[in-house]
């Protein structure tokens, strides 16, 4: 039984002289093709012969007995057929008469595909013109904010355009093809000479690599995402995490961790951790601690300070804004954003602080690092800027 070898099929179906070409040449290399699919066309191995081939537009798969006969009568052999066209081969040695062909009737193949190709370009134009709008719209509007960036939600819309996108460009190049060859056969001056296909065949290669390692890395970067997310034990000691510990600013010797448990899980002292393409870095972390030593002696009156952190390092100058109004707005319920007064300081490029009678809330900005800390204690405001300072400088810009 011989080898079947499968090779990509030109994504370019209607260079019909460039395909006839490409069977020549892998026939006088030992592969003799049979059988024809959407993206790959099958050879059987075998010995090396010199073929001719030619290809005739289809209206189906289907083809009569009669104009196969026809073909055999000019000494063409049938082959195969797909949607889109029949093929047939000759050895050279036969000399083989060019083979009758119904210019009227592959006119109007030519046209309705035509119109058919034209139908689909339209439609993928038109859904590549509606979803970029209301990307830029949503944006344009608030619609869509970093922090939605951030979280992966946009994911989705842009990989449904990228998709729309890879399938308009082919669509697009056989509508010149089939146009091309409509008014060719319309004008009866359809060109018989053999047509090199080395440039076209690789330039196709080229385009479906690169469409395949742009689609995996879409459809994969949610995925990655989503396993990237990690959620653990804040550790006791400090171990050089971008993030302002409770200990290093309350720097009490009694202040132990107070546990607060959800469905038998002890999340009073957590961290979560998480790329994204929108962010490099991204920290969420909770701690909560209790003193009941000392003055903090009475269990109903200990002191229990807590401190939860957001830390993000963004990719794009350009989202440090939005991030920090997003947060203020996030943070203040979008209820008294004007209660972050800004601070001049010379360790950040923004300082935003909030302060009320039950907690503080800290915005510190530099470069494309951006920090939110909600505390609630009794340390001084320039304790907590301090550290800040210290753990932002961990993260700063390359």
């Amino acid at each position: 039984m011989a080898e079947i070898v499968r090779r990509i099929r030109p994504r370019q179906y209607w260079r019909i002289k460039e395909h006839e070409c490409w069977f020549s040449d892998m026939s006088e290399q030992g592969l003799h093709f049979y059988e024809i699919g959407t993206h790959f066309a099958k050879f059987k191995k075998g010995d090396r012969k010199q073929m001719d081939y030619r290809l005739e537009l289809a209206k189906s798969k289907y083809i009569s007995s009669e104009k196969i006969r026809l073909y055999e009568e000019s000494g063409w052999d049938y082959i195969a057929s797909d949607r889109n066209f029949h093929v047939f081969a000759a050895p050279t040695e036969r000399k083989a008469n060019e083979p009758p062909i119904n210019r009227e009737e592959q006119i109007s193949i030519a046209k309705k595909a035509f119109n058919k190709t034209l139908f689909n370009f339209i439609v993928n134009l038109i859904a590549i013109i509606v979803i970029t709008t209301v990307f830029v719209k949503s944006f344009e509007n608030g619609n869509i904010s970093v922090l939605q960036l951030i979280d992966g939600y946009t994911l989705a819309p842009l990989l449904v355009l990228f998709v729309n996108f890879i399938q308009i460009l082919p669509i697009g190049k056989s509508l010149f093809g089939i146009n091309r060859l409509h008014n060719e056969l319309k004008a009866g001056i359809l060109d018989d000479q053999q047509k090199p296909w080395e440039n076209f065949y690789r330039s196709g290669i080229v385009y479906s690599f690169i469409v395949l390692v742009i689609t995996l890395t879409l459809v994969f970067l949610p995925i990655y995402q989503i396993w990237s997310m990690k959620t653990t034990p804040l550790p006791e000691e400090d171990t050089g995490l971008p993030i302002v510990r409770l200990a290093s600013i309350e720097n009490q010797p009694h202040l132990k961790r107070k546990p607060f448990y959800f469905e038998g899980e002890d999340l009073g002292s957590t961290y979560s951790s998480q790329w994204n393409i929108f962010a490099s870095v991204q920290y969420d972390s909770t701690e909560m601690g209790v003193i009941q030593e000392g003055e903090w002696y009475d269990p109903n009156h200990a002191y229990q300070p807590s401190i939860s952190s957001e830390v993000y390092k963004l990719r794009f100058n350009s989202h440090v804004s939005s991030l920090v109004n997003e947060l203020i707005i996030k943070h203040t319920y979008g209820s008294d954003p004007a209660s972050f007064k800004e601070r001049k300081h010379t360790a950040f490029d923004r300082l935003l602080i909030r302060d009320n009678s039950f907690h503080k809330d800290f915005l510190f900005v530099r470069g494309r690092t951006v920090m939110y800390i909600n505390y609630r204690g009794q340390v001084k405001d320039d304790v907590i800027i301090e550290k800040a300072a210290e753990k932002m400088a961990l993260l700063a810009d390359d």
